[in-house]
């Protein structure tokens, strides 16, 4: 049974959510450092999920830097704490699997600053229905401790613990610490006893801390809340975190001829992100490897389609035609990775092909919101017409994530002949908000129109006032009912009942041919 079968949804979404917020933390707070990081886990960054696949994954850590090369992996906590999961029968599934002595490991604490729930069930007759929604503001706190893997690895941990079912059935190793609550600064330091004043209130607070931990500040230190002052393991200091602005000698080639997985990977991939062509050969022969990784091959593949310039089509079709639906899906996203304008073709294809399944389409749906480009934008809002309603949904968050660059291609939307499409464009804009002055300037063109479109009259009872007052100004003398119609949409808007409303809040399952007008 697979490892999270038992996790419900929501509790797993969460879970995803705070790595990802705590991987994005740790990628901004180590920028402070002069390192430029990258994702190199693919999805550490995300919370995309594919229900229908599981997706194969090399364990591997998040991030990596571009300019020195360290690797670092993300471990958020909900409270400060030098903990990770583990297990003892799985290796695959051990704490340190996939690391490599030097690799970090950060502990950035994220959050629920602010969270909302709501709910409603009903019952009629023989169906029932139930709707819940959950709003979440993270706050990620600006200290993270960062660690060696070598000093976990030297150092026993203190204590275990097993999860329930619904977290997985793992294991849970510990390493003694102790954090400051609160920012202070160090005014007695006697051996194993800490006095600090605590910046707030000037209190003073003395603990003792018990044998065994290594106090690891000095007198007239100033602390920052959560940091580690106190642990069995030796944390890196401000001094280590800096990054050198360069890599070791010869250090790609190393990695990439290490007999280590994670080790071959980061090097594909840091040879491909900084599009260094000197490693094509070694490059080549590893994704011509049968007995490679598939994971490393893929981003072997990739590099060859991005720096060297091959055909993604040649080299991505064994793999997107697989009969092992991982392997395609991994390729797909492999393949969005090039970012070419062969990969857009291709993963328009994919898209717009309906004989495809849900997943496959979903897939490069997802991967041409990451391109980011106009012509990516301009198949997706091509897929608002699509037959599956759930792939116009994937379409229309796609297009919204890609943000300004797809402002153009939705304005021009507004005028398709399809009602479809120009709904779909009319929402990505008014997720979009605040909109361009110029955007704004184009929209109330429409407006001025003999017979204007009710997805634009729409659109703009959905905007800020502030933001479109001014540009519709002439209307509540030039066409009193259109200027009424788009007042009512503002009413509805701010008030309370829109917080809340949802269509067709009832017990009755939708009709195929309503699901085909959404």
């Amino acid at each position: 049974m697979p490892r999270l079968a038992f996790k419900p949804d929501s509790s797993f979404f969460r879970k995803i959510v705070i790595g990802a917020v705590g991987t994005r933390t740790v990628a901004a707070n180590l920028a402070a450092y002069k390192h430029e990081m990258v994702e190199l886990e693919r999805g550490s960054l995300d919370t995309k999920l594919w229900k229908e696949v599981k997706r194969k994954r090399v364990r591997i850590p998040d991030l990596v830097c571009l300019r020195c090369g360290v690797r670092v992996e993300s471990r958020a906590k909900t409270k400060p704490e030098l903990a990770m999961s583990h297990s003892a029968s799985e290796e695959a599934r051990s704490w340190d699997f996939g690391m490599v002595d030097s690799d970090w490991i950060a502990f950035p604490i994220c959050e629920a600053i602010d969270e909302k729930f709501w709910s409603v069930g009903k019952l009629n007759e023989n169906s029932s229905y139930w709707h819940e929604r959950n709003w979440i503001r993270w706050n990620s706190h600006s200290y993270i401790n960062y660690f060696t893997v070598r000093a976990f690895r030297s150092t026993p941990a203190s204590a275990t613990s097993t999860k329930g079912v619904t977290e997985g059935s793992e294991t849970t190793l510990a390493w003694d610490a102790v954090f400051v609550s609160r920012p202070a600064v160090v005014e007695v330091l006697e051996g194993q006893r800490l006095t600090v004043r605590r910046d707030s209130d000037g209190h003073l607070q003395t603990r003792n801390v018990r044998a065994g931990l290594r106090v690891l500040v000095t007198q007239r230190d100033r602390l920052q809340k959560h940091q580690v002052i106190a642990s069995a393991v030796m944390p890196l200091t401000v001094r280590h975190l800096a990054c050198p602005g360069r890599m070791p000698r010869n250090h790609i080639l190393d990695l990439l001829s290490s007999r280590e997985r994670t080790q071959r990977f980061t090097g594909v991939k840091l040879a491909r992100l900084r599009n260094e062509r000197s490693h094509r050969k070694l490059i080549r022969d590893l994704a011509k490897d049968d007995e490679e990784d598939i994971y490393i091959r893929l981003e072997a593949i990739s590099y060859l389609a991005s720096v060297v310039g091959e055909s993604a089509r040649e080299l991505f079709a064994p793999y997107i035609h697989s009969s092992d639906n991982q392997t395609q899906l991994e390729a797909i996203i492999a393949l969005g990775e090039t970012a070419t304008d062969e990969a857009i073709q291709i993963l328009s294809e994919i898209l717009g092909n309906t004989q495809n399944p849900y997943f496959i389409r979903s897939a490069a749906a997802w991967c041409l919101s990451r391109v980011a480009r106009p012509e990516a934008a301009a198949r997706l809002k091509d897929a608002f017409s699509d037959v599956d309603v759930k792939i116009r949904e994937e379409a229309l968050e796609g297009i919204v994530a890609i943000g300004g660059p797809a402002i153009p291609i939705l304005l021009a939307g507004l005028e398709e002949t399809d009602n479809r499409i120009i709904a779909g464009c009319a929402e990505a804009l008014r997720q979009q908000q605040p909109l361009q002055e110029s955007a704004v300037s184009r929209l109330a063109k429409h407006l001025r129109k003999e017979h204007p479109s009710e997805w634009v009259v729409w659109l703009f009872g959905h905007l800020s006032r502030d933001q479109v007052a001014a540009a519709i100004a002439d209307l509540q003398e030039r066409s009193p009912e259109l200027h009424y119609a788009i007042s009512v949409l503002w009413s509805f808007v701010d008030s309370w009942i829109a917080h809340r409303w949802e269509l067709s809040p009832g017990t009755s399952f939708p009709l195929a041919k309503e699901a085909q007008n959404v």
